[in-house]
């Protein structure tokens, strides 16, 4: 199951943990933005802020947290684009 999930999300099987952690950070990201867009730009811009410094002081990889928050944003936005919210 973790195989199949990990080629649906196209990341390994050893940073998917990381990735579905942080799928709720890109839906808080679009709840934000649908009442003040600004306020979302800046609190997605502190997370990468956030997942870069981390990068560089505990020599973790930030690539798959950014991912699974992007996943997180396409998920939720895309349905509510289509609805026309």
């Amino acid at each position: 199951m973790r195989n199949l999930l990990s080629k649906i999300l196209f990341c390994n099987v050893c940073d998917l943990d990381n990735v579905l952690l942080h799928i709720p950070v890109g839906m808080l990201t679009v709840v934000i933005a649908l009442f003040s867009p600004l306020v979302a730009l800046a609190f997605y811009y502190g997370f990468i802020k956030y997942e870069t410094v981390e990068r560089r002081v505990i020599r973790d990889k930030c690539f798959p947290d950014i991912q699974g928050s992007l996943i997180g944003i396409a998920l939720l936005a895309i349905p509510l684009a289509i609805v026309g919210i």
